[in-house]
């Protein structure tokens, strides 16, 4: 009598089934994190926006950036080296501290991408030796004091053409580490896309507090041809 048993051939064909579905599943749980984390990128440009719109009418001008990587305001004129820039890597100024620090923004958590955070927990700013992910805090379209800027920057709120906050801005190979691209610390890269966008796009909000995805370093759309 024949025994009612599976043969190895029926349980490499169950085995292979199995995997299949378990990488699909895998590739579709990667996707919905992504498009989680993209979702609440946006979330917390709007969150600043906010409090930006509010400091705003508190002072009558848009916070000065700040110029040194850490948990602190950096526009008090101390100045900080080169590269050690909380935003972009590391290359450019980021959104002000000091609306943590005046508690217009309750989280500080919301001043950063989350993906970069998850992604440069590891590693050390250049000065003092916060963690690394200090250097992607968001970029902010309004230069340091230390640096030369000035208090409200470029935050011309009647022109909705003009962007105040974004992911990142400039690629790795335009920033102060391109000499070292793609190596550390420049090995960072756009944080959105998918399929051939991938790496290739970021948020950026604009003066009319508006959230667009943009290609990377651009105000373009996504699959925009530039002009």
């Amino acid at each position: 009598m024949r025994k009612n048993a599976f043969t190895l051939i029926e349980l490499l064909i169950v085995v292979a089934i199995i995997a299949i579905l378990a990488a699909i599943g895998m590739v579709n749980m990667r996707l919905a994190i992504e498009r989680s984390r993209k979702a609440a990128d946006a979330a917390n440009m709007k969150v600043v926006g906010s409090a930006l719109q509010m400091y705003l009418t508190d002072w009558g001008h848009l916070p000065p950036a700040d110029r040194e990587a850490g948990p602190f305001s950096s526009h008090t004129g101390l100045g900080s080296p080169v590269g050690n820039g909380p935003a972009a890597g590391g290359s450019w100024d980021g959104v002000p501290w000091v609306l943590v620090d005046y508690k217009y923004i309750s989280d500080w958590h919301t001043l950063f991408t989350p993906k970069y955070l998850k992604l440069y927990q590891g590693g050390k700013t250049i000065k003092n030796d916060y963690p690394r992910f200090h250097n992607f805090r968001y970029a902010y379209n309004s230069s340091a004091l230390s640096s030369g800027g000035h208090a409200g920057g470029m935050g011309n709120i009647e022109n909705g053409d003009v962007w105040i906050l974004r992911n990142l801005f400039l690629p790795p190979e335009m920033g102060w580490y391109a000499s070292s691209y793609p190596a550390y610390p420049a090995d960072y890269g756009y944080p959105w896309g998918e399929g051939e966008d991938e790496g290739r796009l970021e948020h950026a909000m604009y003066s009319d507090f508006s959230v667009r995805t943009v290609v990377g370093g651009t105000d373009m759309e996504p699959g925009a041809v530039a002009k």
